[in-house]
């Protein structure tokens, strides 16, 4: 189901790569949070309101991906009247798997409505602030991705990009990349408050998007794990920017204390913002 739809929204600049690019999309279903956003990708794109293009990158194009949207009219015949519709265009330059789940989320924040300066802001900035993974690799992936990068972005554009780029994150993780040096739980439990908002504000929202039959057939590829690809057809994760080097020491503590502190310090502030 999901190649057959990809494919009639697939437009590669170069050699038809389809397939390679299903085994992606798939294999992002490694990540628990991603499920809901990866079938209202598949369901949007089913309804013809989302394409993927692949392009060729040039020796000097450094872009590797970029997220359009158009707005087009509807004439509701029941309603009588024009509704709205928000056609989305997914450009890949650099074809790789953190690529293609970094645009996605752009896109799927377009289609939640949801103003991520609010409470998302709150969530990732009590996750990131005064705080270290106690994996070094892991460490140094969040302070490449998520710190260092956003340098070269305006500041409006920061809490978008950190949306993005979490998604992009736990595209890197062993349980989509395979070769990957932490895993998704580790990536969550360190950005604890963050991931709580996706599973109980961002999903919820996006969820009623779904259609049912592209949700219960990716329910039974995840309970099947089905997601997982061999390893001999792994496709390789490029960054967007330079990989930092795995041969840190690696720990796989889980950090249950310090993410236990600073789930009280978030509980404590949302009430007070409760009170107001």
């Amino acid at each position: 189901m999901i190649e057959e739809i990809l494919n009639k929204v697939l437009k590669f600049e170069g050699a038809n790569e389809s397939e390679k690019f299903a085994r992606q999309f798939v294999s992002l279903y490694g990540i628990e949070l991603y499920k809901d956003g990866l079938d209202l990708i598949l369901t949007k794109a089913k309804q013809g309101g989302l394409s993927f293009e692949v392009k060729i990158v040039k020796g000097w194009d450094t872009n590797q991906g970029c997220y359009l949207t158009d707005q087009r009219k509807i004439y509701n015949k029941f309603l009588k009247t024009f509704t709205h519709s928000l056609d989305h265009k997914i450009i890949i330059r650099n074809f790789a798997v953190n690529v293609l789940a970094h645009e996605m989320a752009h896109c799927l924040e377009v289609e939640s409505g949801l103003v991520l300066n609010e409470d998302f802001r709150k969530a990732i900035g009590f996750d990131m602030k005064n705080r270290q993974p106690e994996s070094i690799v892991l460490a140094g992936e969040i302070q490449r991705l998520m710190v260092d990068a956003l340098k070269s972005y305006p500041s409006y554009q920061f809490i978008s990009e950190l949306f993005a780029r979490y998604f992009e994150l736990l595209s890197t993780s062993r349980d989509v990349a395979q070769n990957g040096a932490y895993t998704t739980m580790q990536i969550m439990e360190f950005f604890v408050n963050t991931s709580k908002w996706i599973r109980e504000v961002f999903n919820p929202k996006i969820r009623s998007k779904i259609d049912q039959e592209i949700a219960a057939y990716t329910a039974n590829l995840i309970a099947n794990n089905e997601f997982k690809t061999e390893k001999k057809f792994a496709d390789n994760a490029k960054s967007f920017y330079k990989k930092v080097d795995g041969s840190g020491q690696k720990s796989w503590s889980r950090n249950v204390n310090s993410n236990a502190n600073w789930q009280e310090s978030w509980n404590k502030h949302q009430e007070l913002e409760d009170k107001k």
